[in-house]
């Protein structure tokens, strides 16, 4: 198995709101403006997907496998709540790192105010004499649940805080069929916290965006992840989100007609609600530009069933196209679905 994890591409990129790396100096930014924002599940569906086209006035410069990054800013609501609990000028000039910004930009703009860890909680605790429990919380809770006794206080206290980091998408288009635009796929991430149902900053605020909207994004490079050579076969493994760069790959390999066959495995909650793309993968299978497609839909039956359940069911076939060659592409969530596919895989082979 580590011979063949050392032999063919294999990645998990996260889909999620998982933090990525800071963008370096130097990182090109591109602004580009929504042209469609889609949910692509059906009203019966428990989820939000978006299916999201980003229109640009130049020639984005990726590939498939690459990601598109954005840094969220947080919602204007929330920071309006914060400034109005603690009292103090919007516009007042805050020193932060290497620079000075007002306050709002500050709070809006650069820093993570979501989700504070348990150090920078018991530092807000120590200022301002506070017994706080060691728990993670957002900074609106902070201040409403452990008022600010001095303004001098919050401010050093920000000072302490983390800039905003930025989150990655797949792109889920190819830049051979698409010069002008780009496309992502975005589950809107839902979580409960302190008893109350909150939304993952970023997926939000992508879900929220509206046609003609501006948005900021840079790409993410990825060469781990990358297309094999056109007459080399591809077996895509990627559940829910993680069939983005799958689309990109597909739309890749039928704009330069490539000689290598694409089996592609597919896995979602109900064939009814959460069939993403459903259209392009049927038309790409009566072209041939799909030579196989496998589905696994977790929620139609009383058992669950998922990707790797339909991979020990074709193991045979995996195998011998593994024989022959064929490469092996897995994006998805991390947990628990990439350890699922590696113990599939171990079975397979073994």
């Amino acid at each position: 198995y580590q011979t063949y994890l050392n032999s063919f591409p294999v990645e998990v990129p996260k889909e999620s709101l998982a933090p990525a790396k800071k963008v370096s100096h130097g990182k090109k930014w591109y602004t580009g403006i929504i042209q469609t924002n889609t949910n692509l599940n059906g009203h019966t569906s428990n989820k939000e997907t978006h299916h999201i086209e980003i229109r640009t006035l130049e020639p984005v410069i990726y590939e498939p496998g690459d990601s598109l990054g954005i840094i969220p800013k947080n919602k204007k609501s929330t920071v309006d709540l914060i400034l109005q609990m603690v009292h103090i000028d919007p516009m007042l000039s805050v020193p932060y790192k290497s620079g000075g910004h007002t306050l709002v930009h500050l709070l809006t703009n650069v820093l993570n105010i979501s989700f504070l860890k348990e150090s920078q909680v018991q530092k807000y605790a120590d200022l301002h004499e506070h017994e706080i429990p060691k728990i993670r919380m957002d900074l609106i809770d902070l201040v409403r649940l452990y008022p600010v006794l001095h303004a001098n206080l919050f401010i050093e206290f920000i000072t302490h805080l983390n800039e905003q980091t930025p989150r990655l998408y797949s792109i889920c288009s190819s830049p051979r069929v698409r010069e002008f635009e780009i496309h992502i796929l975005v589950s809107k991430n839902t979580f409960t916290a302190m008893n109350e149902v909150k939304y993952g900053l970023a997926s939000d605020q992508l879900s929220e965006y509206e046609e003609s909207s501006s948005i900021d994004f840079y790409i993410h490079k990825n060469k781990s992840f990358r297309l094999p050579s056109p007459e080399t076969d591809m077996i895509m493994i990627g559940p829910g989100t993680g069939i983005a760069p799958m689309r990109s790959f597909i739309e890749d390999r039928d704009a330069i007609g490539a000689e290598g066959k694409n089996w592609l495995i597919f896995g979602e909650q109900h064939f009814i609600s959460d069939f993403f793309y459903q259209t392009e993968i049927q038309q790409y299978s009566s072209t041939g530009s799909l030579s196989r497609v496998d589905l696994a839909w977790s929620r139609d039956q009383k058992e669950k069933y998922y990707v790797q359940h339909r991979m020990l069911e074709k193991g045979k076939e995996l195998y011998e196209w593994i024989q022959r060659g064929a490469h092996v592409y897995i994006s998805g969530t991390r947990s628990p679905m990439s350890e699922d596919v590696e113990k599939a895989w171990i079975d397979i082979f073994y």
